[in-house]
């Protein structure tokens, strides 16, 4: 339970951040870039419910393969957010 809530607590502290970037980089397509953002993560977060059973059989109920899985997608999306200009919009001003 402490771990869940750590986790938890860390991924709240992101979240300002990330919807911060979506109304700077969108400008008035905003709610369009927020919500396509929160779409691919629940996408994810479906995707995973189905993945997750799948490298268990092939894995022989390995978890650690699942830790390593997961770690992987959340550096993956550090990595992503470094190349994230949130000064230059999506749409050029008149």
């Amino acid at each position: 339970m402490i771990a869940m809530g750590v986790a938890s607590y860390f991924n709240d502290l992101v979240m300002p951040g990330s919807w911060a970037a979506c109304m700077d980089v969108g400008g008035k397509y905003a709610g369009t870039l927020s919500g396509t953002m929160n779409m691919v993560g629940n996408l994810g977060g479906a995707l995973s419910a189905v993945v997750t059973p799948f490298i268990l059989g092939r894995m022989n109920n390995n978890w650690s393969v699942i830790f390593y899985v997961e770690a992987t997608v959340y550096f993956s999306g550090i990595l992503f957010w470094l190349f994230l200009d949130p000064v230059t919009p999506l749409e050029a001003e008149d």
